[in-house]
């Protein structure tokens, strides 16, 4: 069976993305094929990107460098004042940006001043290039052993666009597209489009791995940064963090619901066109005929459940305590499905698909 990944957007959430791949190392599932929309395609880029037994390290060494800065010495265990301590090291993010990621731009928000010069973004991304180059061995990933699929929206037509290295050679521009969330950075221009982060529009780019329909059988491991469930809101912040969870879960959802739903009515297809004679068919059957698929479909959602001290800007908190509960959970939570998926304990079966719900519930 081949052996997809899709990873979602989600800035500094991603580090669940990258547990989540060393739980998938270590139980021996190799990805063949990997998609990615923005922090997600940086993932992914990396996972691509390096040989297998390298990339769990070069993963640990860019949310290393991700972590590096934190300015408030150890984190409280819970409570009020671990939440103080997320809150001010996401205010550093917004104030100082990241090292080797991101520096505030300038003008900047000063452009929202009489006077000032109008711009388009908060922060530059170029420290990112640097990164990148010294974590993704680019030859690598342009051989497209494991391919990978990243997405972004076109900021004129509001469309789809995704990159693959089958198709073309990536540079390190084709990540900073995919990250340009706006007005956070600057959208991005490639070969005539003003191209920036997907998370717009599909912060889970799981289309990207079923269109064109595959023919084989297929694993897809989808790993979401946001949980669409969770508690009654209770402050001003607990209701941004919930919109902002359903916002961006809700379009995971949809895809896959819309990728199961097109797989079923293929196999319906094939299922039909295998009991009609092959003689005598006019065109417009036999065309339709060939849409048909005999495969198997197998998804396995999981999605981070941030814990309670966790704020509405925790896509900016960067302080190493939080990334390593992240990717301690990402790992934990793909190690809980696999086992889920070992012992067959599928949420869900139809015509050719399985489906198998590995989100636990926030803690």
């Amino acid at each position: 069976m081949k052996i997809g990944l899709t990873l979602s957007g989600g800035n500094a959430l991603g580090a669940y993305g990258a547990g989540a791949y060393e739980a998938l190392h270590d139980r021996g599932y190799p990805p063949h094929i990997v998609s990615g929309a923005s922090i997600g395609a940086i993932n992914g880029g990396i996972i691509a990107g390096n040989p297998p037994e390298q990339r769990v390290s070069k993963l640990r060494e860019f949310w290393q460098q991700a972590a590096r800065g934190s300015a408030f010495g150890l984190a409280p265990g819970s409570g009020k004042p671990r939440e103080y301590y997320n809150a001010a090291h996401a205010l550093q993010t917004l104030l100082m940006g990241r090292p080797g990621l991101f520096t505030p731009r300038l003008p900047g928000v000063l452009s929202i001043l009489p006077g000032m010069p109008p711009d388009v973004a908060l922060f530059d991304s170029k420290p990112l290039v640097a990164t990148l180059q010294r974590v993704i061995d680019f030859d690598v990933l342009n051989a497209a052993e494991v391919p990978l699929l990243i997405g972004a929206v076109d900021m004129e037509t509001g469309q789809p666009v995704f990159f693959d290295t089958r198709k073309e050679r990536f540079e390190a521009r084709h990540f900073l597209a995919t990250t340009a969330f706006t007005p956070g950075f600057p959208p991005v221009e490639i070969d005539g489009r003003c191209l920036a982060d997907p998370g717009l529009i599909s912060n889970l780019p799981i289309d990207a791995l079923l269109n064109p329909a595959p023919t084989e059988d297929l694993l897809c491991f989808a790993v979401d940064l946001f949980e669409s469930r969770g508690e009654r809101p209770r402050s001003l912040d607990t209701g941004l963090e919930r919109a902002q969870d359903i916002i961006f879960s809700a379009q995971s959802l949809r895809a896959i619901a819309a990728g199961s739903a097109e797989h079923r009515l293929r196999r319906i297809i094939g299922e039909l066109s295998a009991h009609i004679p092959q003689d005598g068919l006019d065109n417009a059957v036999a065309e339709l005929a060939q849409a048909g698929r005999d495969n198997e479909l197998t998804i396995v959602l999981l999605a981070y459940a941030a814990h309670k001290h966790e704020l509405s800007a925790k896509t900016l908190d960067f302080s190493r305590a939080s990334l390593d509960e992240r990717w301690t959970a990402g790992r934990e939570d793909m190690s809980a499905a696999l086992d889920k998926l070992e012992r067959g304990d599928a949420t869900g079966r139809d015509l050719g698909y399985t489906f198998y719900d590995a989100r636990r519930a926030s803690v």
